[in-house]
């Protein structure tokens, strides 16, 4: 974006009209390629014998990006959409032409001594954690929970091969399925993991959560973490996080909280109460390239102690002993996996630093706001059944005439039809979940430049797709 267009859209937050930021528009939600396409770009990957203008690359680099789901268009409503701000990739283009290294103090002391404070700021400012808080960047929360629960391993069981071996993990049944990886890459298999079944309100069932424990100490087992989500991805749901936290101190039970997408709720004043609790936690992972508005690859995990991950990553060797000499500070490849690392954190320090945090609220509490619209439409018309309200900007819902027998596989195969024709036509992306035994679609409405009118025109649309499926063309 020229710096004109910038400029244009840092005045939209600071003018009367309380107006928010148009995110970049495409005329298409989705650009499929053909095979002939799929063919040319195959082919295009191969570099030539001789130079081309970059002007040509240039050229054939943005029809390569041009296909796929438009995740910044503000009629993208599926997976949690990531609808980067210009700051943002302003601040990401910077930091990837200082290409500054990230591993060392030495290396990078302006970025590692900006990483190090914002980190601090974040931990105990907006989630509410000790001053002994620490963590470090990393490139998303699959990363973030799988650092944590390394940590998380080896300070509740230690290294002593059977310990590990009797280690029990409890997730809920809406628990991001990143962490069940993480957790069998740690060396915990299925068998000891434990799902516990969600409420009503698709949060961790706490009840449940503490017989599981007792019954497993009964039986010789070691529970060693309970994850708790700050946001659930189908449902945006909150885990009781205060409960949970207090089973954990009763049990001697590390603490992680998943909160990659409901995290960003911290950072909005309006909304806040509604993740109070994440102070409890031993750890947190959060992605500021879901609802902070960041390019992809803006992950954070932070520990309630920042010593602890000393013991899982702490590592030296001959040949950056002078490094360690001269900065006298422990480097961050002690800290967490990576030695090389980018400069991850500095598009949001940038982002951070222009917008300020006022806008940032109006930026989040939008998101709430047109989830509520799309409900409060829904809730007007006729045969339509909310399946979860509005939870953080997520809301599940169906179609369910009242008027004709329809079998519940029918009624599963319409709402995916619904789906796929709005996808077809272009109106939008809505990809659909299953909830409760159910298929249900599922709007997640975080994107700020999101119009009331498109919010009503997708409420059309949809009541149409289902009532006249056979008018639909294929």
């Amino acid at each position: 974006m020229e710096l004109n267009n910038i400029i244009a859209f840092l005045s939209l937050f600071q003018n009367s009209e309380g107006k928010y930021v148009p995110f970049k528009r495409s005329k298409e939600v989705i650009r499929r390629p053909t095979s002939e396409d799929l063919s040319r770009l195959a082919e295009g990957a191969k570099p030539l014998s001789s130079p081309r203008s970059i002007r040509e690359v240039i050229d054939e680099a943005q029809d390569i990006f041009s296909y796929g789901f438009r995740v910044d268009h503000t009629r993208f409503f599926s997976c949690i959409p990531s609808p980067a701000s210009p700051i943002s990739w302003l601040g990401d283009a910077m930091t990837s032409a200082f290409n500054a290294f990230g591993g060392s103090w030495e290396a990078g002391t302006g970025v590692c001594a900006i990483e190090n404070n914002l980190i601090q700021w974040i931990a105990q400012e907006i989630f509410g954690l000790p001053s002994s808080s620490g963590g470090q960047f990393v490139s998303g929360a699959s990363m973030a929970n799988l650092t944590a629960l390394i940590v998380a391993r080896d300070q509740i069981l230690g290294n002593d091969p059977i310990q590990r071996s009797m280690g029990i993990a409890y997730i809920s049944d809406q628990t991001h399925f990143c962490v069940a990886k993480a957790l069998r890459i740690v060396g915990i298999p299925d068998s000891n993991i434990r799902v516990i079944r969600s409420d009503a309100q698709f949060r961790m069932d706490v009840f449940k959560l503490e017989l599981a424990i007792s019954e497993d100490i009964l039986n010789g087992y070691k529970p060693f973490v309970i994850v708790a989500t700050c946001g659930t991805t189908n449902t945006g749901s909150i885990d009781p996080l205060k409960e949970s936290a207090d089973i954990s101190r009763t049990y001697n039970v590390w603490m992680h909280v998943d909160a990659a997408y409901g995290g960003s709720v911290a950072f909005s004043r309006t909304h806040k109460e509604l993740v109070k609790g994440l102070e409890n936690a031993d750890s947190i992972a959060w992605d500021a390239h879901k609802w902070l508005f960041q390019t992809h690859g803006c992950g954070l995990v932070i520990f309630r102690n920042k010593a602890h991950p000393l013991k899982s990553f702490a590592s030296s060797a001959s040949y950056v002993a002078d490094v360690e000499d001269t900065n006298k500070i422990l480097d961050p490849w002690n800290y967490g996996i990576e030695l090389t690392r980018p400069a991850r954190h500095m598009r949001l320090w940038f982002t951070l630093q222009v917008l300020g945090l006022d806008v940032i609220d109006r930026m989040i509490s939008r998101g709430f706001y047109l989830a509520k619209l799309m409900e409060t439409e829904l809730r007007n018309l006729e045969d339509w059944e909310i399946i979860a309200a509005n939870g953080m900007g997520i809301l599940n819902f169906r179609f369910v005439p009242k008027n004709k027998s329809i079998s519940s596989s029918d009624l599963d195969q319409l709402n995916s039809h619904i789906s796929k024709q709005l996808i077809e036509m272009g109106i939008a992306v809505m990809f659909t979940t299953r909830l409760k035994g159910i298929v249900t679609l599922r709007m997640c409405t975080i994107n700020p430049g999101t119009t009331d009118d498109e919010i009503r025109l997708v409420v059309k649309a949809l009541d149409y797709l289902a009532r006249e499926p056979c008018q639909v063309q294929h």
